[in-house]
């Protein structure tokens, strides 16, 4: 509250200062004022917090010095003088009032980035896609090759890679965010309920744990992802199949290889495919 209060207050000391300078000047002199104070205003914004506070002193004292040297060369008597110093107060308070307004505008900027990211960190369904976030889907997957590594039981994993842009039926081209989503509904239905898990660990690709799972019934369930595919008549199905790629996760693994594998498809569809080379279609 105290914040939106101080830029508010930021905002009529701008308005009402420039306001009062445009009608001071003639014409084309407030169009130049108008220009140089968005110009500035706008270098506020781009710079570094250091970079605008060091613009700042630089048009200050330059400023100062073009007016000493002005009254100097015209030789202004008092009252021109006086006159001169109003004008130039008035010009030093709109540009300090714009840069603080520009920091913290800024400073409100990184700070709702930061919660964002916060926020993403902590959700545990990616709302887009419908299934488990980033960060949801690591913590079950440590989850389950500890469970594994106990029963010494087999598990597999299965990474879904999305290109830029994909074509559908009559031509359609679909981003990578529909095709999530339709993976993603596919998959979440292929899947036993409450066992195996279904997330969204980067933006252009869905995974999918299997527990208890060796690559005979990986390939049952991708029959079976196969035919919801192909029952939704938008995107291929057999498209979808041809990015498919299973890897094993053997109960030897530790955690930094897990995360190691992850890290390999984490990235766009391009370079995953650099990585790892082109995904061979799974039946």
């Amino acid at each position: 509250m105290k914040r939106s209060i101080g830029i508010a207050a930021l905002t009529l000391i701008q308005i009402a200062l420039t306001v009062w300078l445009v009608m001071q000047v003639p014409v084309s002199v407030a169009w130049l004022v108008l220009v140089a104070a968005a110009l500035l205003y706008g270098l506020f914004l781009y710079l570094s917090p250091l970079g605008s506070f060091t613009l700042l002193v630089a048009v200050i004292l330059l400023h100062a010095f073009f007016a000493v040297a002005q009254g100097w060369k015209l030789g202004w008597d008092i009252g021109t003088q006086s006159q001169s110093i109003v004008y130039q107060l008035a010009v030093l308070v709109l540009m300090a009032a714009s840069w603080a307004q520009a920091t913290e505008l800024r400073r409100w900027a990184r700070q709702y980035e930061e919660a964002q990211r916060q926020i993403a960190a902590l959700r545990k369904m990616d709302e887009a896609v419908s299934v488990l976030s980033a960060n949801e889907f690591k913590d079950r997957l440590k989850a389950i090759m500890v469970s594994l590594r106990r029963r010494n039981e087999p598990g597999m994993i299965v990474f879904v890679p999305v290109p830029s842009y994909v074509d559908g039926f009559g031509g359609q081209r679909y981003t990578p965010e529909t095709v999530l989503q339709v993976v993603g509904e596919a998959a979440l239905k292929s899947v036993r309920d409450q066992f195996d898990i279904v997330g969204r660990f980067s933006p252009s690709t869905i995974a999918i744990v299997l527990q208890r799972c060796d690559r005979e019934g990986a390939h049952r369930m991708l029959r079976r992802f196969h035919r919801l595919l192909h029952q939704q008549r938008r995107i291929r199905a057999d498209l979808v199949m041809s990015w498919v790629r299973l890897e094993d996760l053997f109960v030897f693994q530790d955690w930094s290889a897990v995360e190691a594998l992850l890290e390999e498809w984490s990235a766009d569809y391009d370079a995953s495919v650099q990585r790892r080379g082109v995904p061979e279609p799974c039946q």
